[in-house]
Parts: C-alpha cells; sequence; structure tokens
C-alpha cells in the first residue's frame, strides 16, 4: 500500500489533458507543468482513465 494519491488542481488537469491532446509528448508535459514526465502519464493513466497511446508525429500541432 502506497501512500494517497495528491488531488491535481483542475487547471493543472485541464492543461496535462490540452497538452496531451495536442499531441505533445509527456517529457513536453512534464517540463511544461515543472513535474516529472512519468508522474503525468501515470495520473493520465490511473487517475484520469485515459488510454496510454503514442504520439504520432506526423499529428502534432504547436501548443500556444
Amino acid at each position: 500500500m502506497g501512500r494517497p494519491r495528491k488531488v491535481w488542481p483542475e487547471a493543472r488537469v485541464k492543461e496535462l489533458v490540452r497538452l496531451r491532446e495536442a499531441g505533445r509528448t509527456w517529457k513536453e508535459i512534464g517540463a511544461k507543468l515543472g513535474l516529472p514526465h512519468i508522474t503525468c502519464s501515470r495520473y493520465w493513466q490511473e487517475v484520469l482513465g485515459r488510454p496510454a497511446y503514442r504520439v504520432q508525429l506526423e499529428n502534432r500541432r504547436p501548443v500556444t
């Protein structure tokens, strides 16, 4: 049994979703949010229940 998961602020969750749907890699997302990339990936899969899909380079769009 591990320690309880910290609750993320809603704004951080929205930014995570926005960046991932924009095609950013986990390393890019982690750098933008100031967190380790594995933390972002695990939150995406375990808390949000989203599939762990690979981002295709041709599908990447610039994030503003």
